[in-house]
Protein backbone atom coordinates (compact mmCIF):
# COMPACT_ATOMS: atom_id res chain seq x y z
CA UNK A 1 0.00 0.00 0.00
CA UNK A 2 1.39 3.41 -0.94
CA UNK A 3 0.03 5.25 2.06
CA UNK A 4 2.68 7.44 3.62
CA UNK A 5 2.36 7.17 7.41
CA UNK A 6 4.81 9.63 8.87
CA UNK A 7 4.35 10.04 12.58
CA UNK A 8 5.48 8.69 15.90
CA UNK A 9 5.06 9.11 19.59
CA UNK A 10 8.31 8.47 21.46
CA UNK A 11 8.27 6.95 24.91
CA UNK A 12 8.48 10.44 26.38
CA UNK A 13 7.58 13.16 23.88
CA UNK A 14 8.44 15.78 26.49
CA UNK A 15 12.12 14.90 26.02
CA UNK A 16 12.13 16.21 22.46
CA UNK A 17 14.15 19.42 22.47
CA UNK A 18 13.70 22.06 19.75
CA UNK A 19 15.84 25.15 19.15
CA UNK A 20 15.80 27.83 16.48
CA UNK A 21 19.13 29.36 15.53
CA UNK A 22 19.46 33.12 14.83
CA UNK A 23 19.60 32.34 11.10
CA UNK A 24 16.25 30.54 11.27
CA UNK A 25 17.41 26.90 11.16
CA UNK A 26 15.30 24.63 13.39
CA UNK A 27 17.19 22.01 15.38
CA UNK A 28 15.45 19.00 16.93
CA UNK A 29 16.91 16.36 19.24
CA UNK A 30 14.72 13.37 20.08
CA UNK A 31 16.59 11.06 22.48
CA UNK A 32 15.69 7.39 22.74
CA UNK A 33 18.11 5.37 24.92
CA UNK A 34 16.59 2.12 23.64
CA UNK A 35 18.10 2.72 20.19
CA UNK A 36 21.71 1.73 19.50
CA UNK A 37 22.11 4.00 16.48
CA UNK A 38 21.73 7.71 15.82
CA UNK A 39 20.08 9.24 12.76
CA UNK A 40 20.86 12.63 11.31
CA UNK A 41 18.24 14.14 9.01
CA UNK A 42 18.11 17.47 7.20
CA UNK A 43 14.79 18.50 5.69
CA UNK A 44 14.53 21.57 3.46
CA UNK A 45 11.52 23.33 1.99
CA UNK A 46 13.12 23.00 -1.43
CA UNK A 47 11.07 20.52 -3.42
CA UNK A 48 10.04 20.63 -7.06
CA UNK A 49 6.93 22.71 -6.34
CA UNK A 50 9.18 25.58 -5.22
CA UNK A 51 11.05 25.79 -8.54
CA UNK A 52 10.67 28.79 -10.80
CA UNK A 53 9.80 27.93 -14.43
CA UNK A 54 13.41 28.41 -15.52
CA UNK A 55 14.58 26.14 -12.66
CA UNK A 56 12.34 23.15 -13.46
CA UNK A 57 14.16 19.95 -12.53
CA UNK A 58 16.67 21.74 -10.27
CA UNK A 59 15.40 20.35 -6.95
CA UNK A 60 15.97 16.72 -7.92
CA UNK A 61 19.13 17.48 -9.91
CA UNK A 62 20.61 19.23 -6.88
CA UNK A 63 20.02 16.10 -4.80
CA UNK A 64 22.30 14.23 -7.22
CA UNK A 65 25.07 16.83 -7.28
CA UNK A 66 25.22 17.87 -3.65
CA UNK A 67 27.19 14.78 -2.52
CA UNK A 68 29.80 15.05 -5.28
CA UNK A 69 32.39 16.90 -3.23
CA UNK A 70 33.31 20.12 -1.45
CA UNK A 71 36.44 22.31 -1.53
CA UNK A 72 37.94 20.28 1.33
CA UNK A 73 36.49 16.90 0.39
CA UNK A 74 37.01 16.09 -3.29
CA UNK A 75 34.82 13.71 -5.27
CA UNK A 76 34.51 10.38 -3.48
CA UNK A 77 35.85 11.63 -0.15
CA UNK A 78 32.38 12.19 1.35
CA UNK A 79 31.34 8.62 0.57
CA UNK A 80 34.69 7.27 1.73
CA UNK A 81 34.37 8.89 5.15
CA UNK A 82 30.82 7.63 5.62
CA UNK A 83 31.68 4.12 4.47
CA UNK A 84 34.55 4.00 6.96
CA UNK A 85 31.86 4.29 9.65
CA UNK A 86 29.68 1.63 8.05
CA UNK A 87 27.19 4.23 6.81
CA UNK A 88 26.06 5.98 3.64
CA UNK A 89 24.72 9.38 2.67
CA UNK A 90 21.21 9.32 1.24
CA UNK A 91 18.79 11.82 -0.22
CA UNK A 92 15.35 12.08 -1.80
CA UNK A 93 13.28 14.86 -3.30
CA UNK A 94 9.53 15.36 -3.43
CA UNK A 95 7.29 18.22 -4.46
CA UNK A 96 7.41 19.90 -1.05
CA UNK A 97 10.83 19.01 0.29
CA UNK A 98 14.38 17.77 -0.13
CA UNK A 99 15.61 15.25 2.44
CA UNK A 100 19.23 14.37 3.26
CA UNK A 101 20.03 11.74 5.85
CA UNK A 102 22.29 9.10 7.33
CA UNK A 103 22.32 6.67 10.25
CA UNK A 104 25.48 5.83 12.19
CA UNK A 105 26.61 4.23 15.40
CA UNK A 106 26.11 6.86 18.09
CA UNK A 107 29.87 7.25 18.65
CA UNK A 108 30.29 8.40 15.04
CA UNK A 109 27.59 11.07 15.14
CA UNK A 110 30.06 13.97 15.40
CA UNK A 111 31.77 12.91 12.19
CA UNK A 112 28.45 12.41 10.44
CA UNK A 113 27.38 15.95 11.38
CA UNK A 114 30.64 17.31 10.02
CA UNK A 115 30.39 15.41 6.72
CA UNK A 116 26.72 16.05 6.00
CA UNK A 117 26.86 19.74 6.93
CA UNK A 118 29.94 20.20 4.72
CA UNK A 119 28.14 18.58 1.77
CA UNK A 120 25.06 20.78 2.19
CA UNK A 121 26.85 24.05 2.91
CA UNK A 122 29.81 23.79 0.53
CA UNK A 123 28.91 21.86 -2.63
CA UNK A 124 31.54 22.23 -5.34
CA UNK A 125 29.14 22.27 -8.31
CA UNK A 126 31.82 21.19 -10.75
CA UNK A 127 30.80 21.12 -14.40
CA UNK A 128 32.00 17.54 -14.89
CA UNK A 129 29.88 16.39 -11.94
CA UNK A 130 26.84 18.11 -13.43
CA UNK A 131 27.44 16.37 -16.75
CA UNK A 132 27.90 12.98 -15.12
CA UNK A 133 24.69 13.32 -13.09
CA UNK A 134 22.79 14.60 -16.11
CA UNK A 135 23.33 11.22 -17.76
CA UNK A 136 22.28 9.41 -14.58
CA UNK A 137 19.03 11.39 -14.35
CA UNK A 138 18.27 10.83 -18.02
CA UNK A 139 18.59 7.10 -17.42
CA UNK A 140 16.26 7.41 -14.42
CA UNK A 141 13.66 9.13 -16.59
CA UNK A 142 13.93 6.42 -19.25
CA UNK A 143 13.58 3.74 -16.57
CA UNK A 144 10.46 5.38 -15.12
CA UNK A 145 8.86 5.60 -18.55
CA UNK A 146 9.24 1.83 -18.83
CA UNK A 147 7.31 1.22 -15.59
CA UNK A 148 3.51 1.19 -16.01
CA UNK A 149 2.88 2.39 -12.47
CA UNK A 150 5.14 5.41 -12.98
CA UNK A 151 3.42 6.25 -16.27
CA UNK A 152 0.05 5.96 -14.56
CA UNK A 153 1.11 8.15 -11.62
CA UNK A 154 2.44 10.89 -13.90
CA UNK A 155 -0.64 10.86 -16.08
CA UNK A 156 -2.96 11.13 -13.06
CA UNK A 157 -0.99 14.03 -11.57
CA UNK A 158 -0.81 15.90 -14.86
CA UNK A 159 -4.54 15.55 -15.50
CA UNK A 160 -5.54 16.36 -11.91
CA UNK A 161 -3.27 19.35 -11.33
CA UNK A 162 -2.94 20.69 -14.87
CA UNK A 163 -0.26 23.38 -15.05
CA UNK A 164 0.17 23.53 -11.26
CA UNK A 165 3.64 22.57 -9.94
CA UNK A 166 2.17 19.43 -8.37
CA UNK A 167 1.34 18.24 -11.88
CA UNK A 168 4.97 18.24 -13.04
CA UNK A 169 7.31 15.26 -12.65
CA UNK A 170 9.61 15.82 -9.68
CA UNK A 171 12.72 14.86 -11.68
CA UNK A 172 11.88 17.16 -14.62
CA UNK A 173 11.59 16.37 -18.30
CA UNK A 174 14.38 15.21 -20.62
CA UNK A 175 14.54 18.72 -22.12
CA UNK A 176 14.76 20.39 -18.71
CA UNK A 177 17.51 18.03 -17.59
CA UNK A 178 19.45 18.75 -20.79
CA UNK A 179 19.17 22.49 -20.11
CA UNK A 180 20.32 22.28 -16.48
CA UNK A 181 23.70 23.77 -15.54
CA UNK A 182 25.70 24.64 -12.45
CA UNK A 183 24.52 28.26 -12.47
CA UNK A 184 20.85 27.23 -12.29
CA UNK A 185 21.59 24.78 -9.51
CA UNK A 186 23.42 27.46 -7.49
CA UNK A 187 20.57 29.91 -8.01
CA UNK A 188 17.97 27.42 -6.80
CA UNK A 189 20.10 26.46 -3.80
CA UNK A 190 20.82 30.08 -2.86
CA UNK A 191 17.12 30.95 -3.02
CA UNK A 192 15.68 27.88 -1.26
CA UNK A 193 18.37 26.55 1.09
CA UNK A 194 17.93 29.30 3.67
CA UNK A 195 17.78 29.14 7.44
CA UNK A 196 14.01 29.45 7.73
CA UNK A 197 13.56 26.61 5.22
CA UNK A 198 15.75 24.05 7.02
CA UNK A 199 15.17 21.62 9.88
CA UNK A 200 17.93 19.38 11.28
CA UNK A 201 16.94 16.38 13.39
CA UNK A 202 18.92 13.88 15.44
CA UNK A 203 17.25 10.84 16.99
CA UNK A 204 18.64 7.90 18.90
CA UNK A 205 20.79 7.25 21.94
CA UNK A 206 22.07 10.83 22.29
CA UNK A 207 22.27 13.60 24.86
CA UNK A 208 19.97 16.31 23.45
CA UNK A 209 21.77 19.35 24.85
CA UNK A 210 25.15 18.08 23.69
CA UNK A 211 23.95 17.24 20.20
CA UNK A 212 22.15 20.57 19.79
CA UNK A 213 25.39 22.42 20.56
CA UNK A 214 27.20 20.40 17.91
CA UNK A 215 24.48 21.01 15.35
CA UNK A 216 24.46 24.72 16.11
CA UNK A 217 28.21 24.96 15.59
CA UNK A 218 27.79 23.66 12.03
CA UNK A 219 24.39 24.83 10.84
CA UNK A 220 24.70 28.41 12.10
CA UNK A 221 26.53 28.94 8.80
CA UNK A 222 23.38 28.43 6.74
CA UNK A 223 22.47 31.78 5.14
CA UNK A 224 19.73 33.70 6.92
CA UNK A 225 16.61 34.10 4.82
CA UNK A 226 12.91 33.42 4.51
CA UNK A 227 11.71 30.11 3.12
CA UNK A 228 10.50 30.12 -0.47
CA UNK A 229 6.78 30.85 -0.71
CA UNK A 230 4.39 28.00 -1.40
CA UNK A 231 2.50 28.23 -4.70
CA UNK A 232 -1.24 28.77 -4.71
CA UNK A 233 -3.37 25.66 -4.31
CA UNK A 234 -4.58 23.83 -7.41
CA UNK A 235 -8.28 24.07 -8.24
CA UNK A 236 -8.59 20.57 -9.67
CA UNK A 237 -10.82 19.57 -12.59
CA UNK A 238 -14.35 21.00 -12.77
CA UNK A 239 -15.74 17.90 -14.42
CA UNK A 240 -14.82 14.27 -14.94
CA UNK A 241 -11.69 13.85 -17.04
CA UNK A 242 -10.73 10.68 -18.92
CA UNK A 243 -7.25 10.07 -20.33
CA UNK A 244 -6.59 7.14 -22.66
CA UNK A 245 -3.07 5.77 -23.04
CA UNK A 246 -1.54 2.69 -24.70
CA UNK A 247 -1.23 -0.53 -22.77
CA UNK A 248 2.01 -1.29 -20.96
CA UNK A 249 4.88 -2.76 -22.96
CA UNK A 250 4.01 -6.26 -21.75
CA UNK A 251 0.43 -5.87 -22.96
CA UNK A 252 -1.09 -5.46 -19.50
CA UNK A 253 -3.91 -3.00 -18.86
CA UNK A 254 -3.82 -0.43 -16.07
CA UNK A 255 -6.40 1.88 -14.56
CA UNK A 256 -5.95 4.95 -12.40
CA UNK A 257 -8.71 6.94 -10.70
CA UNK A 258 -7.84 10.01 -8.65
CA UNK A 259 -9.38 12.96 -6.85
CA UNK A 260 -8.14 16.22 -5.35
CA UNK A 261 -7.81 15.56 -1.62
CA UNK A 262 -7.05 17.62 1.49
CA UNK A 263 -3.96 19.54 2.46
CA UNK A 264 -2.28 19.60 5.85
CA UNK A 265 -4.07 22.92 6.39
CA UNK A 266 -7.11 20.69 7.13
CA UNK A 267 -5.48 18.16 9.47
CA UNK A 268 -8.73 16.50 10.58
CA UNK A 269 -9.48 15.80 6.92
CA UNK A 270 -5.98 14.39 6.42
CA UNK A 271 -6.25 11.90 9.27
CA UNK A 272 -9.71 10.83 8.09
CA UNK A 273 -8.41 10.44 4.52
CA UNK A 274 -5.58 8.22 5.76
CA UNK A 275 -8.31 5.99 7.18
CA UNK A 276 -10.49 6.28 4.08
CA UNK A 277 -7.81 5.06 1.67
CA UNK A 278 -7.05 2.17 4.01
CA UNK A 279 -10.73 1.23 3.97
CA UNK A 280 -10.62 1.21 0.16
CA UNK A 281 -7.50 -0.95 -0.26
CA UNK A 282 -4.94 -2.31 2.17
CA UNK A 283 -2.59 -5.24 1.54
CA UNK A 284 -4.95 -7.88 0.12
CA UNK A 285 -8.09 -6.41 1.67
CA UNK A 286 -10.37 -3.38 1.69
CA UNK A 287 -13.69 -2.52 0.06
CA UNK A 288 -12.38 -1.90 -3.47
CA UNK A 289 -9.92 -4.79 -3.38
CA UNK A 290 -12.64 -7.19 -2.21
CA UNK A 291 -15.00 -6.05 -4.97
CA UNK A 292 -12.54 -6.14 -7.89
CA UNK A 293 -10.16 -8.94 -6.97
CA UNK A 294 -12.05 -11.27 -4.61
CA UNK A 295 -15.70 -11.03 -5.59
CA UNK A 296 -15.97 -9.94 -9.25
CA UNK A 297 -12.54 -11.31 -10.22
CA UNK A 298 -12.02 -8.60 -12.84
CA UNK A 299 -8.66 -7.34 -11.56
CA UNK A 300 -5.35 -8.83 -10.55
CA UNK A 301 -4.50 -6.17 -7.98
CA UNK A 302 -5.52 -2.79 -6.57
CA UNK A 303 -3.66 -0.16 -4.58
CA UNK A 304 -4.26 3.29 -3.10
CA UNK A 305 -2.08 6.34 -2.55
CA UNK A 306 -2.34 9.53 -0.54
CA UNK A 307 0.73 11.58 0.38
CA UNK A 308 0.01 14.39 2.81
CA UNK A 309 1.35 17.63 1.38
CA UNK A 310 1.34 21.32 2.15
CA UNK A 311 -1.29 21.91 -0.55
CA UNK A 312 -4.33 19.85 -1.60
CA UNK A 313 -2.97 16.46 -2.61
CA UNK A 314 -3.86 13.50 -4.83
CA UNK A 315 -6.02 10.62 -3.59
CA UNK A 316 -5.40 7.81 -6.06
CA UNK A 317 -6.41 4.26 -6.83
CA UNK A 318 -4.37 2.10 -9.19
CA UNK A 319 -5.84 -1.11 -10.59
CA UNK A 320 -4.42 -3.88 -12.78
CA UNK A 321 -7.52 -5.12 -14.62
CA UNK A 322 -7.83 -8.41 -16.43
CA UNK A 323 -7.67 -7.96 -20.19
CA UNK A 324 -10.77 -6.19 -21.46
CA UNK A 325 -12.02 -5.38 -17.94
CA UNK A 326 -10.71 -1.83 -17.55
CA UNK A 327 -14.07 -0.12 -18.01
CA UNK A 328 -15.74 -2.65 -15.75
CA UNK A 329 -13.18 -1.96 -13.03
CA UNK A 330 -13.71 1.79 -13.36
CA UNK A 331 -17.47 1.41 -13.00
CA UNK A 332 -17.09 -0.87 -9.98
CA UNK A 333 -14.67 1.51 -8.23
CA UNK A 334 -16.98 4.49 -8.71
CA UNK A 335 -19.96 2.40 -7.54
CA UNK A 336 -18.19 1.44 -4.30
CA UNK A 337 -17.11 5.03 -3.73
CA UNK A 338 -20.72 6.13 -4.23
CA UNK A 339 -21.85 3.68 -1.57
CA UNK A 340 -19.31 5.05 0.92
CA UNK A 341 -20.35 8.62 0.15
CA UNK A 342 -24.00 7.83 0.91
CA UNK A 343 -23.76 5.07 3.51
CA UNK A 344 -20.28 5.33 5.01
CA UNK A 345 -18.11 2.36 5.97
CA UNK A 346 -18.97 -0.43 8.42
CA UNK A 347 -17.44 -0.09 11.88
CA UNK A 348 -15.67 -3.45 11.46
CA UNK A 349 -14.04 -2.22 8.24
CA UNK A 350 -12.98 1.00 9.93
CA UNK A 351 -11.34 -0.84 12.83
CA UNK A 352 -9.44 -3.14 10.48
CA UNK A 353 -8.25 -0.09 8.57
CA UNK A 354 -7.20 1.61 11.81
CA UNK A 355 -5.17 -1.40 12.90
CA UNK A 356 -3.48 -1.47 9.51
CA UNK A 357 -2.61 2.25 9.57
CA UNK A 358 -1.24 2.14 13.11
CA UNK A 359 0.60 -1.12 12.42
CA UNK A 360 2.23 0.41 9.34
CA UNK A 361 3.12 3.43 11.44
CA UNK A 362 4.70 1.28 14.14
CA UNK A 363 6.85 -0.50 11.57
CA UNK A 364 7.92 2.78 9.95
CA UNK A 365 9.09 4.40 13.17
CA UNK A 366 10.67 1.52 15.07
CA UNK A 367 14.12 2.79 14.02
CA UNK A 368 16.00 6.02 14.65
CA UNK A 369 15.81 6.88 10.95
CA UNK A 370 12.05 6.34 10.89
CA UNK A 371 11.56 8.62 13.87
CA UNK A 372 13.77 11.32 12.36
CA UNK A 373 11.89 11.11 9.05
CA UNK A 374 8.57 11.51 10.82
CA UNK A 375 9.62 14.66 12.65
CA UNK A 376 11.31 16.16 9.60
CA UNK A 377 8.45 15.41 7.22
CA UNK A 378 5.93 17.33 9.29
CA UNK A 379 8.39 20.10 10.19
CA UNK A 380 8.51 21.06 6.50
CA UNK A 381 4.79 21.03 5.69
CA UNK A 382 3.21 21.94 9.04
CA UNK A 383 4.70 21.37 12.49
CA UNK A 384 6.43 18.69 14.51
CA UNK A 385 3.36 18.50 16.72
CA UNK A 386 1.40 16.84 13.91
CA UNK A 387 3.90 13.99 14.07
CA UNK A 388 3.81 13.67 17.84
CA UNK A 389 -0.01 13.69 17.86
CA UNK A 390 -0.51 11.30 14.93
CA UNK A 391 -1.50 8.19 16.89
CA UNK A 392 -4.12 10.06 18.89
CA UNK A 393 -5.38 11.73 15.70
CA UNK A 394 -5.87 8.41 13.91
CA UNK A 395 -7.53 6.83 16.94
CA UNK A 396 -9.99 9.71 17.05
CA UNK A 397 -11.24 9.23 13.48
CA UNK A 398 -14.84 8.01 13.38
CA UNK A 399 -16.96 6.37 10.70
CA UNK A 400 -18.77 9.70 10.36
CA UNK A 401 -15.43 11.40 9.63
CA UNK A 402 -14.63 8.88 6.90
CA UNK A 403 -18.05 9.34 5.31
CA UNK A 404 -17.61 13.12 5.49
CA UNK A 405 -14.26 13.20 3.68
CA UNK A 406 -15.50 10.69 1.09
CA UNK A 407 -18.40 13.03 0.35
CA UNK A 408 -16.15 16.07 0.33
CA UNK A 409 -13.30 14.78 -1.83
CA UNK A 410 -14.34 11.65 -3.76
CA UNK A 411 -16.75 13.35 -6.15
CA UNK A 412 -17.23 11.07 -9.19
CA UNK A 413 -18.17 14.10 -11.29
CA UNK A 414 -14.70 15.57 -10.70
CA UNK A 415 -12.70 12.35 -10.92
CA UNK A 416 -9.72 11.83 -13.21
CA UNK A 417 -9.76 8.43 -14.92
CA UNK A 418 -6.64 7.21 -16.71
CA UNK A 419 -7.08 4.09 -18.84
CA UNK A 420 -3.98 2.33 -20.15
CA UNK A 421 -5.94 -0.07 -22.33
CA UNK A 422 -5.65 1.06 -25.95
Amino acid sequence: MALFVAAFLPADAAKIVTRTLPNGVTLIAAPDPALRLASLDVWVRAGAALEKPEEAGAAHFLEHVIFKGTPTRPAGKLDQEMESMGATLNAQTSRDWAHFYTTVAAEYLDTAIDVLSDALLNPAFKDNDVERERRVIQLEIASRRAEPMQVLDEAMAEALFGGHPYGRPVYGTVEQVKAMNAAKLRAFRDRCYTGAAMTVIVTGNVDPEDVLKKLAARFDRVPRGEAAAWPDAAAGPKSRTTVDLPRAGDGSEWLGICFLGPSIADPADVWATDMLVSCLVRRGAGIVHDRLVTRDKIALAADTSFLTQRLPSLIGLAVTPLSGKTDGCASAVLEEIGRIRTGGVPEAELEQARRFVLGTYAFDVETASGQASSLGFYSVISSVQDSVNYIASVRAVTAADVKRVAGKYLDPDRAVIVRMSK
